[in-house]
């Protein structure tokens, strides 16, 4: 199941999942809780289990154009790529 939430909202949904150690996943299952974007939507995910396994997802459209070249990046480089500077999720 997906939730569409804003930028804002997904940047303290991250915060609120890493302070309860709720472990999170990215597209890539690449064993980082970074958030990616699939780059041909321009969409922001990231995944956590419910406490029944049961697997969520937050996605947020961003106001960007696509660009389905790219395929799926982090949202760090996305956001560097469009001269914005200001998501460090090691902060978080």
């Amino acid at each position: 199941m997906a939730f569409r939430i804003s930028a804002e909202d997904m940047l303290s949904n991250i915060h609120y999942l890493r302070e309860r150690n709720i472990e999170m996943f990215n597209f890539l299952k690449d064993g980082t809780n970074r958030p990616f974007v699939f780059a041909w939507m321009p969409a922001v995910s990231i995944y956590f289990r419910d406490p029944d396994g049961h697997t969520l997802e937050l996605i947020c459209m961003l106001p960007d154009e696509p660009k389905p070249e790219l395929d799926v990046m982090l949202w760090e480089d996305w956001e560097k790529m469009h001269g914005r500077d200001g998501i460090h999720f090691n902060s978080i």
